[in-house]
């Protein structure tokens, strides 16, 4: 990297990797993916109090045919599946065992990206979770991830609190990303990503 150019990636760094810290809030939010780190870092979150529960969501990717497939062809994926068919199952299944309450976790096991993942959350939080009047989320998600799906939740639960509280998946985080092309492209993917997908009249209504 020049150094001529270094300032202006530092601050994409800066706007992607978005972290705040935990404070205690109405339950915790994992956008699905095959990753043990997410799991972990749900369940450490709940052990500590911040929420009485985790809501976690996934099918598998849009681009496979099921977890397993999901398994085999995505390279960062870690873990044996344990048997299960969607995401939300396998992240649900490493939570217990870290010791989460089974009767704390609810699952969302149709969405297959991260806009189904914000939509269908929705839609459990304002019916099955009426009663529980969740004004205040805390999003578990990865650490290259955390801009763009908080814009994404931000979309769909407008007027509930986000706190972000992310983890390092694959290595990535605001220190490393520029360490090799692999890195930087996925982040800047991710940078042109939280403009191509909030483009149009919608997402404009929602400024």
């Amino acid at each position: 990297m020049k150094a001529a150019n270094i300032a202006s990636f530092e601050e994409i760094g800066k706007f992607i990797f978005l972290s705040d810290e935990p404070t205690p809030a109405d339950i915790i939010l994992i956008p699905g993916a095959p990753l043990q780190e997410l799991a972990f870092h749900g369940a450490e979150l709940w052990k500590k109090g911040f929420a009485p529960k985790i809501l976690v969501t996934g099918k598998f990717y849009m681009t496979y045919e099921s977890l397993e497939d999901e398994f085999n062809r995505y390279s960062a994926s870690n873990g044996d599946r344990d048997g299960a068919v969607t995401e939300a199952e396998f992240l649900t299944k490493l939570m217990i065992r870290e010791g989460v309450d089974k009767d704390a976790v609810i699952l969302e096991e149709e969405s297959t990206n991260t806009f189904e993942n914000a939509k269908f959350s929705r839609r459990i939080i304002e019916e099955d979770l009426k009663e529980e009047n969740i004004r205040h989320i805390i999003l578990c998600c990865q650490a290259f991830h955390a801009r763009r799906a908080l814009m994404t939740f931000q979309s769909e639960l407008r007027d509930i609190r986000i706190t972000v509280c992310p983890v390092v998946t694959r290595g990535i985080c605001i220190d490393t990303w520029m360490d090799n092309l692999k890195s930087y492209n996925l982040v800047l993917s991710e940078f042109s990503k939280c403009g191509e997908y909030f483009k149009g009249d919608r997402m404009y209504e929602l400024r």
